[in-house]
C-alpha cells in the first residue's frame, strides 16, 4: 500500500492547524488567556512534530537491504544490547505522532488542573498512569522481541558453523601463537559489527572497539571478498561500505602498494572525493559506467597471489598492537 498521499495530506494539514494554532495564541485574550495560550502553543509544538514526521516519511530513503529472515521472522545479525533499545524507544525525534498528541493531553489537563479547576487533578494523573502502563507494556515486548531475534540470531549463526568464533576469546597468548591468523584476531568481534545494514549502523557497532580493529576489520573484509569475487564483488556488496577504512588500515600496517590498488579501483568512481557508503547508490553508479576493476584485481593477485604476504603483514601489525585487540567474548560465557 502507497502511503505517500496520506503523508503528504497529514503533513499538509498539520501545517494549516500549526498557523491557525499560532495567530489563536497572538488574538487570544481576556481572563483566562493565559492557560488557553500554552494549550495552543502545546497544540502547534504537536502539529511542528507532525509536520516533522510527514518530511522524515515522503524524504527518507528505504534502507539499502531489508532485515534478514528466516521463515518470515526476523532476526539480529549483530546483538542488539537491551540498553540501545531502550535508548531508541526513548528517543524523542523516533517517538510517534500519537505518542506525542498524549502528551499534549497531558498538558492540556496540567493546564486545566492548574488554572481552571481542581477537579481537572484526577484525569491528569489517571491519564498519566495510564501513560506509565501503556508505555511500560510497549517497552517490555520490545526488550523481548529484541532478545527472541538476537537469540535466533546466534542459533542462525551456530548453525552455519560459527559457533567457534563466537565462543573464543582474543588473548596474548592467542595473538602471539605461531600459527595464529588475522582470522583468529578478528573473527569474534563480527558477530557484533553489523555490515549488511546503513553506514551509521557500522560506525555505531564499530565504536566499542579500537581503530587497530578496525583497520584490521576492514582489510579483512575486502581481502576476503577481493580474493572470492574481485573488487567488483567488494564493491557492490554490502560490506564494501568499509572500502575508505579498508585504504586507511593498508596504510596503518604499511601495506602502501595494497592501499595504491585499492585507490585507484575507487577512483574509478570518485569514491574517494565523493564517498558512497549506500549500496544501492554504489552499485548503480558502477553499473551504469561499466567498471568491472578487472585490472586492479590483476594487480593485486600478482602482487600477492595467495594473500599470504598481507596476511602476515596484518599480524606483526596486530602483535606490535597487542592490547588493541585483546577481547573477551561474552557469547561464551
Amino acid at each position: 500500500m502507497n502511503k505517500r498521499p496520506i503523508y503528504i495530506i497529514g503533513t499538509i494539514l498539520c501545517s494549516i492547524l500549526a498557523i491557525i494554532a499560532i495567530i489563536l495564541i497572538f488574538i487570544t485574550t481576556g481572563r483566562d488567556s493565559e492557560a488557553t495560550k500554552i494549550i495552543y502553543a502545546g497544540f502547534v509544538a504537536w502539529m511542528l512534530f507532525g509536520v516533522y514526521r510527514g518530511f522524515i516519511h515522503l524524504f527518507s530513503k528505504p534502507g539499502n537491504k531489508p532485515k534478514p529472515t528466516f521463515d518470515g521472522v526476523q532476526y539480529n545479525v549483530t546483538p542488539i544490547p537491551n540498553r540501545k533499545v531502550i535508548i531508541d524507544f526513548f528517543n524523542p525525534s523516533g517517538m510517534r505522532f500519537r505518542t506525542v498528541g498524549s502528551l499534549f493531553i497531558i498538558c492540556a489537563l496540567w493546564v486545566g488542573m492548574e488554572y481552571f479547576s481542581p477537579k481537572f487533578t484526577i484525569y491528569f494523573w489517571i491519564f498519566v498512569a495510564l501513560m506509565i502502563i501503556v508505555k511500560g507494556i510497549l517497552l517490555t515486548r520490545c526488550l523481548q522481541l529484541n532478545s527472541a531475534q538476537n537469540t535466533l540470531g546466534q542459533v542462525i549463526l551456530e548453525q552455519r558453523g560459527d559457533i567457534d568464533v563466537c565462543r573464543y576469546d582474543v588473548t596474548v597468548n592467542l595473538i602471539n601463537a605461531t600459527d595464529t591468523t588475522p582470522e583468529h584476531v578478528i573473527d569474534p568481534i563480527r558477530p557484533y559489527v553489523n555490515v549488511s545494514g546503513s553506514y551509521e549502523d557500522y560506525l555505531k557497532d564499530m565504536s566499542q572497539f579500537s581503530m587497530e580493529q578496525r583497520h584490521i576489520l576492514s582489510i579483512n573484509l575486502y581481502i576476503s571478498e577481493v580474493y572470492g569475487d574481485g573488487h567488483y564483488g567488494f564493491f557492490t556488496d554490502s560490506a564494501g561500505m568499509v572500502y575508505l577504512d579498508a585504504i586507511e588500515g593498508l596504510k596503518a600496517i604499511g601495506a602502501e602498494k595494497y592501499a595504491s590498488i585499492l585507490e585507484k579501483a575507487v577512483s574509478e568512481f570518485d569514491g574517494i572525493n565523493h564517498p558512497l557508503f549506500n549500496l544501492k547508490q554504489r552499485v548503480d553508479i558502477i553499473n551504469e559506467s561499466g567498471h568491472d576493476f578487472e585490472k586492479a584485481d590483476d594487480a593485486i593477485y600478482s602482487l600477492d597471489e595467495y594473500s599470504e604476504i598481507i596476511a602476515e603483514m596484518q599480524m606483526v601489525y596486530i602483535r606490535s598492537h597487542v592490547n588493541s585487540f585483546l577481547f573477551d567474548n561474552p557469547q561464551k560465557h
